[in-house]
């Protein structure tokens, strides 16, 4: 009788250096696409607040222009183009903002009370970095700013949004 050794049989538990390997990255190419959705959602909150900061400064401004039409509280009534004279006078997107921001100061009661709450005001003025740029939390975040640029002959003055460089 001729014995034959006993061969065990061993059974491995575990990954394998290569199924390690193999997981850890497939969990690594997970996490940043979850990671770059993420991103993108706040970038995309931050677009859409700034876009409803422009609509708001945008409805000021026209608010702006018709209470200009008369001549404090009298029947007088000014011309569009004595009011885009006016408004293109003021050389900066900060002057022009200004004409919007509550001043109690002023005779006017429209200028008085504002076109723009005091708040709203306060929170661009807040994030100044220059007198052509309007800039908010929301527009910074969206890397993108508001400029009132020049009223255009035949139209009303417009609120644009510009993509940072």
């Amino acid at each position: 009788m001729i014995f034959e050794p006993i061969k065990r049989q061993t059974k491995t538990v575990g990954f394998t250096f290569v199924e390690a390997i193999f997981t850890i990255a497939v969990i690594g190419i997970m996490s940043s696409l979850a990671l770059t959705a993420i991103s993108n959602g706040s970038r995309d909150a931050n677009r859409i607040v700034a876009r409803q900061q422009q609509a708001v400064i945008q409805e000021a401004l026209n608010s702006w222009v018709m209470s200009q039409s008369r001549v404090g509280s009298t029947a007088q009534v000014r011309s569009l183009a004595n009011i885009q004279a006016s408004y293109n006078a003021l050389t900066t997107t900060e002057a022009r903002f200004n004409l919007l921001v509550p001043n109690p100061s002023s005779p006017d009661p429209n200028q008085k009370e504002g076109y723009l709450d005091q708040t709203t005001a306060d929170h661009f003025f807040a994030y100044k970095e220059t007198s052509e740029r309007l800039h908010s939390a929301a527009l910074k975040g969206a890397k993108q700013y508001l400029v009132l640029s020049n009223w255009a002959s035949g139209s009303f003055p417009m609120v644009e949004m510009v993509a940072q460089p």
